[in-house]
Parts: C-alpha cells; structure tokens; sequence
C-alpha cells in the first residue's frame, strides 16, 4: 500500500469515528458486548438507526456479530480503534480538566 492510498484510508476510517451514534456505539462495545435492544435503550436511539450504524461498523471490520437465540451480540472486532479511542477520550479529558 503507498502512502496516497494509507492515507485516503485513513481519512475514511476517520470519517466513520467522526460519527456520534458510531462513537457512543464504539464506546458502548468497549465496556461489553451487547445487542441491539441494549444499545437502543443505552444510546437512546431508533432501533433502525441503530441497526443501519452497526451495518457499517461491521461492513469496515470495527465490530463483529454472533447469534445468541433470537439476539444477535455484537462486539469489538479489532482493538487497534479502541486504544485509538482510549488516547481521544484521554485527550479530551485532559482539554477539560485544564478549563
């Protein structure tokens, strides 16, 4: 992979964290693994929309799914985002400790 191509896949790995449903669903699986219903009621959300942004976090690899009965579990598929997570949440803590 060239560096053109790195980071045009960055951007849009970026592009996908830069969601606030996407993220409270990110941060949500880094805590435990839950199911839809958990994360509707969790988030605060339509269960489509919640739905329609666990597609996309599965379709680019971030989160992976099993069936448990009737529910459908999802959590983290590659622990790279979550300490790239960690170190943005660290981040702003420390922007809003120093306020």
């Amino acid at each position: 992979m060239d560096d053109k191509e790195m980071i045009h896949n960055s951007a849009r790995l970026f592009k996908i964290l830069g969601d606030e449903t996407r993220l409270s669903i990110l941060h949500l699986l880094s805590k435990a693994e839950a199911n839809v219903s958990t994360i509707v009621n969790h988030i605060g959300i339509e269960q489509s929309n919640a739905s329609h942004q666990l597609k996309i976090l599965k379709d680019h690899r971030l989160i992976q799914s099993r069936r448990e009965g009737k529910s459908v579990v999802y959590f983290p598929d590659d622990n790279h985002i979550y300490e790239i997570l960690d170190q943005v949440f660290a981040h702003i803590k420390e922007d809003t400790d120093t306020e």
